[in-house]
C-alpha cells in the first residue's frame, strides 16, 4: 500500500540529503494534491497571447504568468516572451491548409499552444567544493517549454496520476494557453485565447460542493478588471431573509439589479421573458373563489387585449379542501362529502360538492362550493 511520509528529526541526528529531500517532496506533494483535486487545471494568472505589429512584422508575445497543470504542478513564466515562428514550422504540426494559397486567412486552422513544466538540474559553479570526488548538482530549476499541436489536439485526455503522487515531473503534462494561426509562409498571422466557438482557453477554477461567504454576501463576477463598474455579477445576499440578484455592478460594487428572487419565491425582473416563441410578458395571480363567480384578471392585464387575442390566459382551478362536519343548514347526523364538479368556462368557475348522510344513503345532496385558482396571462411577440 502506498504511503505518504513526512520527515521527523531529533537532537543529534545526522541529516542526510535524502532526509532534506523528503521534506521538500512532502511539501510539494501536499501542494500538488491540493491544486489537483480542489482546482481545475488551466491559466491562473497572465499568460496572454497577443499580436504585435509595431516592428513592421507580426510578433506573437506571451505575457508573464502562472498555470496549473493536471498533476497540480505550478508552471511559472517569469517574464514576457516572444514566440519563435520557426519552432512551430519545425514541429511537424502544420497541415496543407496552413500553406495552401487558395485557403483564406479566415479559413486557416488554429493551432493550440501548450505550456508544460520541466525540471532542470543546474550545474554547480566552477569554484564550488564537494565532499566527494564528483560534485553533484544542488539546484533544480523549475523551467517551462512552449510547444504546438495539431488542430484539435488540445482535446486529448490526460491520464490521471496516483492519488499519493506529487507533481509528475517525469511526464509531459501540457496546459493549453491559446491558439496561433500560420500566415502560409514563414511566420505567425494571429493569436487568440478563444478564436471561435468551440475553441477556448481553460482557466484554473475551483472544485467545490459548498462555498461559504463569511460576510453574508457571495458575489460571482464574469469578468475581471481594475474597476468593477458595468460588469455582470450574481449576488447571493443573506439579508432580508435571503435573496439572489443579477445585474451590472455600479461604481462601488453595488448592483443595478435586473433579476431577483427572494427566499419566498417572489420573482422580479425588469425585462421580458424570451423563449423559443419570441419575447413574452407574463402576469400571474391566484386566490380563492366561489361557485358562479368570475376569476379576475391579473393586475395590469387589460380586458380588451384578452378579447383581441393579444394576451392568452391559462387557468388552473383546484377544489378547496375544508374540514366540515355538516352540510349547509344541517347540524346533526353523520355526513361525508366529495368533489362533484370543479371547472372553468372562460373565466367563470363552476364548483360543487356532493354530501352524503349515513341516514339517507345513497341519496346525496349537491351544494355550491369554493375553489383555489391560478391564472397566468402571457403576451407573445414576434421572434427577433
Amino acid at each position: 500500500m502506498a504511503e505518504i511520509a513526512r520527515p521527523s528529526f531529533y537532537e543529534g541526528q545526522v541529516l542526510r540529503a535524502a532526509d532534506l529531500d523528503l521534506g521538500q517532496e512532502y511539501a510539494r506533494g501536499t501542494l500538488a494534491r491540493h491544486e489537483r483535486y480542489l482546482h481545475t487545471p488551466g491559466i491562473a494568472e497572465g499568460l496572454r497571447l497577443t499580436k504585435d505589429e509595431s516592428t513592421g512584422t507580426v510578433q506573437i508575445k506571451l505575457s508573464a504568468g502562472m498555470a496549473i497543470d493536471a498533476t497540480g504542478r505550478q508552471i511559472v513564466v517569469d517574464r514576457d516572451t516572444t514566440l519563435a515562428p520557426e519552432d512551430l514550422n519545425s514541429t511537424g504540426v502544420l497541415i496543407p491548409s496552413d500553406t495552401d494559397a487558395s485557403v483564406t486567412q479566415e479559413e486557416r486552422p488554429w493551432h493550440p499552444v501548450f505550456l508544460n513544466g520541466r525540471d532542470e538540474r543546474s550545474t554547480p559553479p566552477a569554484l564550488s567544493r564537494g565532499c566527494g570526488a564528483n560534485t553533484q548538482p544542488n539546484r533544480t530549476n523549475e523551467a517551462y517549454e512552449i510547444s504546438y499541436g495539431l488542430p484539435g489536439e488540445e482535446a486529448a485526455l490526460f491520464e490521471p496520476v496516483e492519488i499519493t503522487d506529487g507533481p509528475e515531473s517525469a511526464a509531459v503534462v501540457r496546459v493549453l494557453i491559446g491558439y496561433v494561426q500560420w500566415n502560409g509562409d514563414a511566420n505567425f498571422f494571429d493569436a487568440k485565447a478563444a478564436p471561435k466557438k468551440g475553441l477556448t482557453t481553460p482557466y484554473a477554477g475551483a472544485r467545490a460542493d459548498e462555498v461559504v461567504a463569511r460576510s453574508g454576501t457571495l458575489a460571482l463576477r464574469a469578468d475581471e478588471g481594475v474597476t468593477r463598474e458595468k460588469r455582470p455579477a450574481l449576488v447571493l445576499d443573506g439579508d432580508n431573509g435571503g435573496e439572489m440578484r443579477f445585474g451590472l455592478q455600479k461604481e462601488g460594487g453595488d448592483l443595478t439589479t435586473v433579476f431577483s428572487v427572494n427566499s419566498a419565491g417572489d420573482l422580479t425582473l425588469s425585462g421580458v421573458i424570451n423563449g423559443p416563441f419570441g419575447k413574452a410578458s407574463l402576469w400571474a395571480d391566484s386566490g380563492t373563489i366561489f361557485d358562479g363567480m368570475t376569476i379576475p384578471l391579473p393586475p395590469g392585464v387589460p380586458q380588451e387585449k384578452v378579447d383581441a387575442g393579444q394576451i392568452v390566459l391559462h387557468i388552473v382551478v383546484t377544489p378547496r379542501r375544508v374540514s366540515e362536519l355538516f352540510p349547509p343548514g344541517t347540524a346533526t347526523g353523520t355526513h361525508f362529502k366529495e368533489p362533484f364538479e370543479c371547472r372553468v368556462d372562460g373565466r367563470r368557475v363552476f364548483v360543487r360538492e356532493r354530501w352524503f348522510s349515513t341516514s339517507n344513503l345513497p341519496n346525496p345532496v349537491i351544494y355550491p362550493a369554493a375553489c383555489d385558482y391560478l391564472i397566468l396571462a402571457s403576451s407573445a411577440g414576434t421572434t427577433p
